[in-house]
């Protein structure tokens, strides 16, 4: 039997389906499935079967999950163990962010981390989903929550501010919207696969009645229809700030902010390469204090006549 093929099998059980699981290893569909045959010639009983909800794992099947679990875990402590025993800044680092965060506070900086350390290369994931962080699905994780599993060790990057941006036109159509009458108005707002965060919960106590045009799983989505001028958007003020077609139209001291936490497992700390990415993120988020904390006045504003 070929070990490795054992992946293949947990990554069905977790994912649910040929696709899925050939998503998370990053090969095709048909690669999952000769693997899974091959798989189980070579223990010569069914491991899969396929159901009208597509497919499923055997009692066999269960019992190689359950050992193929515990040789993921090992192989993959083993692997942080002996990256300890690389002394260069080299080699690569997958970094996992929220979509917004990734593009428009990491991707600008990683020049400088590249200037630093020519041999080091960042694979950078921007997804909201919280990885696996002991199965190696990143090296180190940006999340708007604090993790409480004990092998994980966490900083604290800083502070996020949201407020409410509307474009120009719906200003002028619809009057600057005040947070006591916002049922007057119109929303695009987060969708049902978006947890109940602490601004999501705000928006809707105070946009009771309001009519919803959009609802998404992305920001950028959000951003795009309220420059457009479809309705009111939450957002992050580095993001809505730097929109040039977007009017700040309520303080972020009224909305409840996020915080921003730097996550790493234990056993990667200390490896040259991982730490020089966690003392990058933490420079940047360091030097986007102002922007994080929506300090700089929103793009589009009207000047004071001199």
């Amino acid at each position: 039997m070929n070990w490795d093929d054992l992946r293949y099998l947990l990554a069905l059980s977790e994912h649910g389906s040929l696709s899925a699981a050939g998503r998370h290893l990053r090969v095709d569909q048909a690669t999952v499935g000769r693997r899974l045959a091959a798989l189980q010639r070579a223990v010569g009983i069914p491991l899969v079967e396929r159901s009208s909800q597509g497919m499923r794992l055997t009692a066999a099947g269960e019992q190689a999950v359950l050992t193929a679990r515990r040789i993921e875990d090992t192989t993959a402590a083993l692997a942080r163990q002996l990256a300890e025993a690389e002394p260069r800044v080299a080699g690569t680092v997958r970094v996992t962010a929220p979509d917004t965060v990734a593009s428009q506070l990491l991707a600008p900086n990683l020049a400088l981390l590249r200037e630093r350390h020519p041999e080091l290369q960042v694979e950078l994931l921007a997804s909201s989903r919280a990885v696996n962080l002991a199965r190696q699905e990143a090296d180190v994780a940006v999340r708007l929550f604090r993790p409480l599993e004990p092998t994980l060790a966490v900083r604290r990057l800083g502070t996020l501010a949201f407020a409410l941006y509307a474009s120009p036109d719906y200003v002028r159509r619809r009057g600057r919207p005040r947070l006591d009458a916002l049922r007057e108005h119109v929303l695009v707002t987060d969708d049902a696969s978006v947890p109940g965060t602490a601004e999501k919960q705000w928006l809707e106590e105070v946009g009771q009645g309001a009519s919803v045009a959009l609802r998404s799983n992305t920001r950028y989505a959000l951003l795009t229809a309220a420059r457009a001028g479809v309705g009111l958007a939450l957002l992050p003020c580095y993001l809505g700030d730097t929109e040039p077609g977007l009017l700040r139209v309520c303080p972020p001291e009224k909305v409840p902010p996020r915080e921003a936490w730097l996550v790493v497992h234990q056993d990667l700390q200390r490896v040259p390469r991982v730490r020089a990415v966690i003392d990058f993120l933490g420079e940047v988020f360091t030097r986007e204090v102002p922007r994080l904390r929506g300090d700089k006045p929103a793009v589009g504003t009207r000047r004071k006549r001199r």
